[in-house]
């Protein structure tokens, strides 16, 4: 053993044994890291780690613990929100749903996948208890989100589409659509979604130059500070109640706000009905904005380029709503078409 090393022993609760070692100046936090190197850690859990029948805390120094006898390991579900949704993308009901996708009837290439379960019941599911998310409620009508915050939330995760595929008989997709119910009574506020591309992407599209009207900036519970990150978000915004709609998409290949054409009529005065905005995703950057409305023939259409995904990986979605306001963003159903290749 290294000068100024101290081994402990560690016992795990399925009886296996194993030794670390760390630097006798440090605190608990290099013992659990240590420990986590040869015992992972699933996502959404966290390691705790006990000698003498006490919990030791990270800041507790080496020097005060006593190396002659165990410390035993144990892995438990964290329940901390912003923990949960970073690691929302492992949960097993994602995997059921990509492995279980039905083809469509009129287009055997195609994977219906969704609709997808409410973050809140994974986060539920995930931490085997309640779990609350600011500003992010169930809503009055069944199978419903309300989001009242200024910051985006996410709704679903970015999912890795392999077992999908596999089941599909196929290498990759070559386009995806996420479609989102939404509504709101928020008047003058841009609202909407959120598309956030995988870390994981390594897509060779070109990035268009950057084209960005943006109201309010993009920050969501999980974002890291890196300004290069905004590169694979756009937002997709409207206004409920206000004529012509003022639909934008921000962020890379974007535009400006456009008159759709029609009133996308709010939530109280619809009658509780949601507009849907159709995103049409290629793995080559090319994509299509379609927002349906509450009534017959509404319709508009618009195309803008970024790369969201790679033919692999589905990307994010939040909820979004400028500034914040106290009647919500109404999320409905989420659900995806996803195109294989041959």
């Amino acid at each position: 053993m290294a000068s100024g090393q101290v081994k402990f022993s560690v016992s795990l609760p399925s009886g296996d044994t194993f030794d670390v070692e760390v630097s006798s100046s440090g605190t608990a936090n290099e013992l659990r890291q240590a420990i986590e190197l040869q015992h992972e850690t699933p996502a959404a859990c966290i390691l705790k780690v006990f000698q003498g029948g006490q919990l030791i805390s990270d800041e507790v120094l080496i020097s005060e613990l006593d190396p002659l006898q165990p410390v035993f390991a144990v892995i438990a579900r964290d329940t901390d929100a912003k923990k949960l949704l970073k690691g929302a993308g492992t949960h097993t009901g994602y995997q059921y749903l990509l492995e279980n996708a039905p083809a469509d009837p009129e287009d055997n290439k195609t994977r219906l996948l969704g609709p997808m379960p409410s973050i809140l019941c994974v986060l539920e599911e995930m931490s085997g208890q309640v779990t609350e998310v600011d500003q992010l409620r169930k809503g009055q009508l069944p199978e419903t989100l309300e989001f009242t915050g200024e910051k985006g939330v996410l709704l679903v995760p970015s999912l890795d589409a392999t077992p999908l595929l596999k089941a599909a008989g196929a290498g990759s997709f070559d386009r995806v659509t996420v479609s989102v119910e939404v509504n709101s009574d928020a008047y003058n506020r841009g609202l909407g979604v959120v598309l956030e591309a995988s870390k994981l992407v390594k897509g060779s599209a070109e990035q268009p130059e950057r084209r960005n009207y943006e109201y309010n900036g993009f920050v969501s519970d999980d974002d890291d500070d890196d300004s290069d990150s905004q590169t694979c978000k756009n937002y997709i915004k409207f206004h409920p109640g206000m004529g012509g709609g003022q639909l934008r998409v921000e962020g890379p290949g974007g535009w400006l706000n456009q008159n759709i054409g029609f009133t996308p009529v709010a939530w109280t005065k619809s009658g509780q009905k949601f507009h849907t905005l159709h995103l049409v995703l290629g793995a080559n950057g090319d994509n299509l904005m379609r927002i349906e409305g509450t009534n017959a023939g509404e319709v508009f259409e618009m195309p803008w380029s970024n790369q969201l995904t790679d033919g692999q990986y589905l990307p994010a979605v939040h909820a979004w709503l400028d500034l914040g306001e106290e009647d919500p963003v109404v999320i409905g159903k989420i659900s995806m078409r996803v195109h294989c290749t041959e």
